[in-house]
C-alpha cells in the first residue's frame, strides 16, 4: 500500500510541477525490506537485446529489480498487474538477441512475465533467466503463488467485478459451453420424440398420458436450465458486451418465448414451433456453425437488390399471366396473388399447370402458352435465379474470407504480443522509423523530440528526467521505462556526456542505435510472420545486405578510429622523445 501511495504521489507530482523540479522531488526507492521478502536471488534480465545481471526480490505485492548487491530499486512489477507467466521453450520465437548472445542456453531456463496493458507497467513484457531448471521452477512457483494472492486481494476490493470475473471465466470455458450445447441437443431430441409420438400424447378422452407428463416435465427442466444459463450470461457480461452480441439477443428471444409457452396448452402448434426453435441456440455454441451462420447473414444483405429484381420480374409476369390465362385457368391465374404463387412455384422447379398445355388436342402448338412459358423460364429461371445463386455464393465466400482474415488478424495480434521485444521504447521507435524520409529528416525529428523531453531547457537529460518525460508522451498503452532501461540503452552511461546526461548529440546517437536494433529484430522475425509463398525473398535479401553493409562500415570506422588513435599516440610519444633528446643535446 505504501508503494502504491508513493507511486500515486510521483504521478501527481510529475503532472503538476515543472520539469526542472521533478528530479529534485523524486527519491530513488529501495528494494523491499528483508522481512517482507519471499525470494531474493540474482539472475539475468533481458534488456536492450542482451542478458544483464539483476537482483530480483519478490514479496506478496511486488517483483522488485535492482543491480546485484544494490539496494536501489530500478523497476518493479505490482503482482496484481501480472497477466501471465510463461516458461519459454524457444526463445528465438519471441525476441532476437545480439549475435554474441548464447541463444542455445537461453532456451533452457527463461521466463516471460506479461503485465496488463492498463496497469503500472503498461503491458510490457519482461524476460528473466536463471542458471538452472530447479531455480527456474522455484522462481516460477513463487511468482505464480504470490500473483494469485495479490490478484485475489485486489479483486476483493470490488466484489461485483471479482465474482463477475470468476463467473465469466467458468461460463466461457470449453467444458461449460460443451455442457450447454449438449443440453440444447437433448432438448431438440425430446422435441423430435414428441413430434414422432404426437398421437400417443393424449388419450381418446383428451387426457394426458404418462408419456405426455414425462415430456412436459423435461420441457420445464429445459426452460429452467435455459433461463438460469441466460441469467449467468447476463451477469458475466454485464452490460455492453451482452447488448452488443447478437447471439445473446437470440438467447433472450428464445427464453422469453419458452416462458410464454408455459401459459399455453402443451398441444398448441405455436408451442411446438417455439420448442423446435430452441435448437437455433446451438449455432452460437459451436464455432464452426457460428461462422457459417455469420457468413450467411453477411451474404444475405447484399442479396436484397437481386431478390428485389427477381420479385419484380415475377410480379410483372403475374400481371401478364392474369390478362392472358385468367379465363383459361382461373384456379392458377384468376387473380394476381394466385398467379404470383403459381409462377413462384414454377421458379422453384414445379411443372407448368396441366390445364395450360403447350400442345392442343389437334396436335398443333399453343404458341401463347409455349411463348410465355419459354420467356418466363429463360428470363427468370435460367437467368435471374442463377444470377441470385451466383451472387449469394460470391457474397458468402467473400464474407467467409473476411471472417477468416479477421481471425488471422486477431491471431497475428496475439502473436505480436507474444513476440514483443523487451525494449520499452518500441512504440516510439516504430513511429520514428516509419515517418522519417531521409537522414536529415530523422535528425530533425530527433531534435524536436529532444526539445519536447527537455522541457526545462537545461540541455541535458538525466535518468529520472528522461523516464518521467517518456512516460508523458501520448502513446496507448503508455510507455513504461525505468532507470534500469536508461542504463541499458546508454550502455551503463558510456553513451552519455561527462555529466552522465544525454545532450542533443548523445540523444541522437542513442535513438539511432535503438532504431537500428529495432530494424534488425524486425528482419529476424519477418520469416516467422509470413509464409514462404507470401515472402518476397528478393526484398528480404536486399534489406539484410543493406544492414550488413552498414554494420561492416561501422566496424571499419571503429578500426580506423583505433588506428588513428594509435598513430596520434605514437606521434605524441615521438615528439616528446625528440623534445627530450633536443633538450639533452
Amino acid at each position: 500500500r505504501a508503494r502504491r501511495r508513493m507511486l500515486g504521489v510521483m504521478k501527481k507530482t510529475a503532472s503538476m510541477v515543472p520539469r526542472a523540479e521533478i528530479t529534485q522531488q523524486i527519491v530513488s526507492p529501495t528494494v523491499p525490506d528483508e522481512k517482507l521478502r519471499d525470494l531474493d536471488m540474482n539472475l539475468l534480465m533481458l534488456l536492450n537485446r542482451s542478458w544483464q545481471p539483476r537482483r530480483v526480490v519478490i514479496t506478496k505485492e511486488v517483483i522488485s529489480f535492482s543491480f546485484p548487491q544494490d539496494e536501489v530499486e530500478l523497476d518493479f512489477i505490482p503482482l496484481e498487474d501480472l497477466d501471465f507467466v510463461k516458461e519459454l521453450k524457444d526463445f528465438g520465437d519471441v525476441c532476437h538477441l545480439d549475435n554474441d548472445q548464447d541463444t542455445a542456453s537461453d532456451n533452457q531456463h527463461a521466463l516471460q512475465l506479461a503485465t496488463t496493458r492498463d496497469g503500472h507497467n503498461a503491458g510490457r513484457l519482461y524476460y528473466i533467466r536463471t542458471d538452472s531448471g530447479q531455480a527456474l521452477d522455484r522462481l516460477k512457483a513463487v511468482i505464480q503463488t504470490n500473483a494469485k494472492i495479490a490478484r485475489r486481494r485486489s479483486k476483493a476490493k470490488n466484489r461485483f467485478e471479482y465474482w463477475q470475473y470468476r463467473v465469466r471465466t467458468a461460463y466461457e470455458s470449453d467444458v461449460a459451453q460443451a455442457i450447454v450445447a449438449l443440453i440444447i441437443a437433448a432438448n431438440f431430441a425430446c422435441t423430435i420424440v414428441e413430434s414422432q409420438l404426437f398421437d400417443h400424447i393424449l388419450t381418446p378422452e383428451g387426457n394426458p398420458t404418462p408419456l405426455s407428463q414425462w415430456l412436459e416435465g423435461l420441457n420445464l427442466f429445459f426452460i429452467f436450465v435455459f433461463t438460469v444459463e441466460l441469467m449467468i450470461n447476463l451477469f458475466s457480461n454485464w452490460l455492453m458486451p451482452f447488448v452488443q452480441n447478437g447471439w445473446c439477443w437470440l438467447d433472450v428471444f428464445i427464453v422469453i418465448m419458452s416462458l410464454f409457452s408455459l401459459a399455453s396448452s402443451s398441444r398448441s402448434s405455436v408451442v411446438r414451433v417455439l420448442r423446435a426453435l430452441r435448437v437455433i441456440r446451438l449455432f452460437g455454441r459451436i464455432p464452426s456453425l457460428r461462422r457459417i451462420i455469420t457468413a450467411l447473414s453477411r451474404a444475405i444483405l447484399p442479396m436484397c437488390n437481386v431478390f428485389l429484381i427477381l420479385g419484380l420480374l415475377i410480379s410483372m409476369a403475374s400481371v401478364v399471366a392474369v390478362s392472358i390465362f385468367g379465363e383459361l385457368a382461373p384456379e392458377y391465374f384468376g387473380v394476381f396473388d394466385k398467379a404470383f404463387v403459381t409462377l413462384f412455384h414454377i421458379t422453384a422447379g414445379e411443372p407448368w399447370p396441366d390445364q395450360l398445355s403447350r400442345i392442343r388436342e389437334d396436335g398443333s402448338t399453343n404458341w401463347t402458352v409455349a411463348g410465355f412459358s419459354a420467356a418466363f423460364t429463360v428470363a427468370v429461371v435460367w437467368v435471374m435465379l442463377q444470377v441470385s445463386v451466383a451472387v449469394l455464393l460470391n457474397n458468402f465466400i467473400s464474407a467467409a474470407n473476411q471472417m477468416e482474415m479477421e481471425e488471422r488478424l486477431e491471431m497475428a495480434a496475439v502473436k505480436k504480443q507474444d513476440q514483443q521485444t523487451t525494449n520499452p521504447l518500441e512504440p516510439l521507435l516504430n513511429k520514428l522509423a516509419t515517418e522519417f524520409t531521409d537522414d536529415d529528416d530523422l535528425t530533425d525529428q530527433l531534435n524536436k523530440l529532444y526539445h519536447i523531453l527537455d522541457s526545462d531547457r537545461s540541455g541535458g537529460l538525466d535518468s529520472h528526467e528522461f523516464c518521467a518525460a517518456i512516460k508523458k508522451l501520448d502513446f496507448r498503452p503508455r510507455i513504461h521505462i525505468s532507470d534500469s532501461d536508461f542504463a541499458s540503452i546508454t550502455l551503463n552511461g558510456r553513451l552519455c556526456d561527462v555529466t552522465g546526461q544525454l545532450g542533443p548529440m548523445e540523444f541522437e546517437i542513442v535513438m539511432r542505435r535503438q532504431i537500428r536494433h529495432l530494424a534488425q529484430s524486425r528482419l529476424s522475425l519477418i520469416t516467422r510472420d509470413r509464409s514462404p509463398e507470401e515472402l518476397d525473398w528478393m526484398q528480404f535479401g536486399t534489406l539484410k545486405m543493406i544492414y550488413m553493409e552498414q554494420t561492416r562500415v561501422e566496424q571499419d570506422l571503429k578500426l580506423m578510429q583505433v588506428s588513428v588513435d594509435r598513430v596520434l599516440a605514437a606521434l605524441d610519444i615521438g615528439s616528446e622523445a625528440g623534445s627530450a633528446g633536443g633538450g639533452g643535446g
